[in-house]
Order: structure tokens, then C-alpha cells, then sequence
């Protein structure tokens, strides 16, 4: 078991899933780096999923669990990712869905990397997997992986699974240290949030494939579970409309970040207004040479999947 800095787990969770989230927490508890606490964060009303919650912890005896709740209504994943920031003891701080898992080297890989390099993030490479309801593996693939980082390509779409990062909180730049999540999104919270980490920061990059990001084919989307009684189709068009402002402001973002540098237009491909033109719309638009195949195939995949998530 490896020993050294403080690391907290951000957990958020709205019920509803007892099985994977023991999977999920399992997962951390076979993690080797200590000490290590997970923060759960669950989002709803007292009741038959609050009293499961409060169960977890004396069913990790092995790991510090502690569990808040948020009794807020609506979709609040990224209010729930900032309650557990502030919560956390740890200076490295990393996350966990409830239906997502960890390898037992995670935390010390990535641990060693930030040290190594005196990074202020690491991520390392994530497996997808593609499971029906029994929790049975349907498929596995690897369409996260990048030989390298590379902040245009993030910012033309997430290719980093959030509980991929882990984060070295005392390095952070001071607008990235005290709720960093942006409480107007639920949508591409995470995104939002990576694009302004990779901004500031350079992160270490871990080769090995230490987490894994699970997809369900059967009925668990969390989106549309928050969405309260509506029919389908209802519910479909909320969640349309929910991407697309989630889109508008994650774009609105990305022009605040060009705008603080006087060389980021360029360097990103988008072309200034010339004097007595009509600036552009302030959603940037990156500019990729062509791609090939397998390139378009996996950014396909990765749309496919910011969607159902």
C-alpha cells in the first residue's frame, strides 16, 4: 500500500443505482494509495435511496465514506461536484460517477506523475465499456485514447472522462480553486470545466488504462432521470433544448478564454473582425486539418456518448 498525500474521491449520485455504485466504490477501496477518503455527494429527497446511502460507509469499513445530501431539485450535477470539492480533505482531488470504476493503480500512477513533473492534473486512459442490465459486459473499446494531450483537440470536443483526471489543488491558478464547477451548466459541466484546467494548466499524461467508463444499454440514462414524470417525447425535448443551451454556454466560455490572450484567436483558428465588420458570434469555431476514417468514427462515438450521458 502506498502512503503520502491526502487524496479525496468525489462521488455524486441520485439513487437509484445500488449495485454500481458498490461496484464504484469497491473500486476505489482496492485502490493501493492511502490516505484516501470518497465523498458522496446524493442528490435528492429523504427516503428508501437516502437511508441506502447512508449505509455505504459501514459497508467500506477499509474506506473513509462520507456522504452529503443535496436536497435540491432539478438536474444539479455540477452544484453536487462542488459541494464535494469543498468537502474534501485531500490536496489531490479526483472524481467517481456511481456507475464508473477505477484499476487498483489509478491513484498511485497518477499521484506519481504530478509529482514527477510538477503538474498541476493528470489523467490517465480510460477504457469504454458498454454493459446491459445484469452489469454483464456487452463491448469494449478504446476511443478516449490520444497519443498526447492536446488542448485543441479538447477544445473541439471531451475526449477526458471526468473520473479519468486527478487534480493537485494547491496548484491550481486562484479562479480554479474554490467551486470551479459552473453551476449554470447540466450539461458538459465536466467539459467546461477541463477546458479552463487545460487553459492554465499542462497536465501529466499516464499511458496505462486505469479506469474504466461504463455504459449501460439498458434504461439508466441519469439525464433523463432527473427530468421529473414526463412522457418520452417530452423528455426528449428537454433534453435537446438542455444540450443546446449547455452548447451555447460552454461555447460563450470558450471565447471569455481566447479573449485573455492576445495570441489564443489565432493559435485556435479564429479570425479577428476587421475594423467597421460585424464581429463574429463569440462561439469560436476550431479549425482541424481533415480527418481520417477512424478519426471521424471516433469522434462520432464520443458525440454519441456526450448525449446519452
Amino acid at each position: 500500500m502506498d502512503t503520502g498525500v491526502p487524496v479525496t474521491l468525489v462521488m455524486r449520485t441520485v439513487g437509484g443505482r445500488p449495485r454500481e455504485i458498490r461496484r464504484a466504490l469497491g473500486s476505489a477501496a482496492a485502490n493501493t494509495w492511502r490516505p484516501l477518503e470518497v465523498v458522496v455527494v446524493y442528490q435528492g429527497p429523504e427516503g428508501a435511496d437516502w437511508d441506502d446511502m447512508q449505509r455505504l460507509p459501514g459497508e467500506f469499513a477499509r474506506l473513509p465514506v462520507r456522504v452529503l445530501r443535496n436536497p435540491g431539485c432539478g438536474d444539479r450535477r455540477a452544484e453536487n461536484l462542488n459541494i464535494g470539492w469543498a468537502a474534501g480533505r485531500g490536496r489531490y482531488l479526483g472524481f467517481l460517477d456511481d456507475d464508473d470504476s477505477l484499476e487498483p493503480e489509478h491513484l498511485r500512477l497518477l499521484v506519481q506523475a504530478m509529482q514527477s513533473t510538477g503538474s498541476a492534473w493528470a489523467y490517465g486512459q480510460a477504457v469504454l465499456r458498454k454493459e446491459d442490465d445484469a452489469l454483464a459486459t456487452v463491448s469494449e473499446s478504446r476511443p478516449f485514447r490520444r497519443h498526447r494531450f492536446s488542448l485543441q483537440s479538447l477544445w473541439n470536443e471531451n475526449f477526458l472522462p471526468i473520473h479519468s483526471v486527478l487534480i493537485d489543488r494547491e496548484r491550481l491558478v486562484p479562479a480554479l480553486r474554490e467551486r470551479p464547477f459552473c453551476e449554470d451548466l447540466d450539461r458538459s459541466e465536466d467539459w467546461d470545466f477541463l477546458l479552463r484546467l487545460a487553459f492554465h494548466h499542462e497536465p501529466a499524461v499516464v499511458e496505462e488504462f486505469t479506469c474504466t467508463y461504463h455504459v449501460s444499454t439498458g434504461a439508466r440514462n441519469t439525464n433523463l432521470s432527473l427530468m421529473g414524470g414526463e412522457g418520452e417525447g417530452e423528455r426528449q425535448r428537454r433534453n435537446r433544448e438542455a444540450w443546446a443551451r449547455c452548447k451555447s454556454l460552454v461555447e460563450q466560455r470558450k471565447a471569455e478564454l481566447l479573449a485573455s490572450l492576445w495570441w489564443a484567436r489565432e493559435h485556435f483558428g479564429v479570425v479577428p473582425a476587421q475594423a467597421g465588420e460585424t464581429p463574429a458570434a463569440p462561439a469560436p469555431a476550431l479549425v482541424t486539418p481533415p480527418a481520417g476514417l477512424r478519426q471521424r468514427a471516433v469522434r462520432k462515438v464520443i458525440r454519441v456518448l456526450e448525449r446519452m450521458l
